[in-house]
């Protein structure tokens, strides 16, 4: 996995967000989608990840965590996600080197679908291998283009496809892993002689296609993964989604929870089992619960801990504090800690 680079298309506005926060910024459950992009690219073994920026970039840039393995590119002008990567190119010194293509705006993929991309890429020795996925309709999603044997041969966008191409059921997610040395070389032979007179990026299957070169694919089991955002309504809808996962678990791991749909359990939570959580509580940051422990309504936790067999009797605030095992917490009280609990 020492071979594995990420480059994260995180250059554009997201004009139908109507904000003038950069899309990639804005937040998913307490984490801006930027953020939870890189860390799927770190889980998947990325020993370096490029974030091609533009608009805000700046505060797309602060919206992500200090590591040494981040390095930003500014695309100045945007001339679609062809141009994008191929602003990076000076950045691979190694030729041979793999590189994940992934978007800052899709927060839900796993790591285990890039891994599964990965596998695929090298299993196969592809010059490309696609993230493809299969709907009744598509929408305005590209379409994948297979030669008579079945094999891909390109990628259409929606906007330039014939009424036969929109037919098709198999879609781009925009989510690919490429060999350094070829996908630059298909780049530099792309043009901009399109409906939006931009470079695409898929316009390099149909190159590597007509060069003989092998293009794989991997068919994405869970559609939410690849769920973009393009406006406040589906981030909503996407946290929803993603906090019910949460809760979820923790339901089916020993976790009573009252009113479900009424708690917030953040994705760094540790929660053993027999724990009880009651109704209109939010439980946030580094914050343990130890087994036994029962959460009384009202409450919030941030960044503490809960000891084994304490009790909060309702309306509490935690906030970088340790409760001792055995305790209660009169109704009401509160400990907030000046110093960050970690």
């Amino acid at each position: 996995m020492n071979n594995l680079a990420g480059i994260i298309l995180a250059a554009g506005k997201g004009t139908r967000m109507k904000s003038e926060r950069a899309k990639v910024t804005l937040p998913l459950a307490d984490k801006p989608m930027i953020q939870r992009v890189v860390e799927t690219a770190l889980s998947a073994n990325c020993q370096k990840i490029y974030i091609v920026v533009g608009y805000r970039k700046n505060n797309v840039i602060s919206a992500v965590e200090d590591n040494e393995k981040i390095e930003f590119v500014e695309q100045e002008e945007q001339l679609g996600t062809g141009h994008a990567v191929m602003i990076t190119e000076s950045l691979f010194t190694n030729p041979d080197q793999d590189v994940l293509i992934l978007c800052g705006d899709v927060p839900l993929l796993s790591a285990q679908t890039l891994l599964r991309i990965y596998e695929k890429h090298k299993s196969s020795s592809a010059a490309c291998t696609v993230l493809t996925a299969f709907l009744d309709d598509p929408g305005k999603y590209g379409r994948i283009l297979r030669d008579t044997s079945g094999k891909i041969c390109g990628i259409k966008e929606y906007k330039d496809a014939s009424e036969e191409q929109r037919k098709i059921k198999e879609w781009n997610t925009g989510i690919y892993c490429f060999q350094a040395k070829n996908l630059f070389s298909a780049l530099k032979q792309t043009s901009n002689h399109n409906q939006q007179s931009e470079y695409y990026l898929t316009d390099t299957i149909d190159i590597l296609y007509r060069q003989g070169k092998t293009i794989s694919n991997v068919v994405l089991e869970d559609l939410m993964e690849v769920s973009g955002v393009n406006s406040q309504e589906e981030l909503a809808a996407l946290e929803d989604i993603y906090v019910d996962r949460t809760r979820k678990k923790w339901l089916n791991n020993g976790v009573v929870i009252h009113n479900p749909h009424s708690v917030y359990i953040g994705d760094e939570v540790i929660i053993e089992p027999d724990v009880e959580i009651h109704q209109n509580t939010v439980i946030k940051g580094k914050s343990t619960l130890e087994k036994g422990c029962v959460i009384g309504p009202c409450c919030y936790l941030e960044h503490s801990t809960v000891s084994l067999d304490s009790i909060l009797q309702g309306h509490n605030i935690l906030v970088n504090a340790i409760l001792p095992e055995h305790h209660i917490l009169d109704f009401g009280s509160h400990i907030i800690e000046e110093i960050q609990y970690e």
